[in-house]
């Protein structure tokens, strides 16, 4: 028993690191998107946010993925 709640206490603790981890990357990606839109479009930091969650929510895609899609676009076009 004692084994066993051992090793369920560590698959939620690897659990809750690697969405931490995950968690971590989408807000980095989310960070340089909206840096790109405030250099491009001249967007203050919440404007550039905003402009990204409504364009997810209108999407109906997560706000990491809008982000990483514009990145994508960005490398590709230069």
């Amino acid at each position: 028993d004692v084994a066993m709640a051992r090793f369920q206490h560590e698959q939620a603790l690897r659990q809750e690191l690697a969405a931490t981890k995950t968690e971590l990357q989408d807000r980095k990606v989310i960070d340089r998107a909206k840096g790109l839109l405030m250099q491009r479009q001249g967007l203050s930091e919440q404007a550039a946010f905003e402009k990204m969650r409504k364009t997810a929510m209108d999407k109906g895609l997560k706000l990491a993925d809008v982000a990483q899609r514009m990145l994508d676009v960005m490398d590709l076009l230069g």
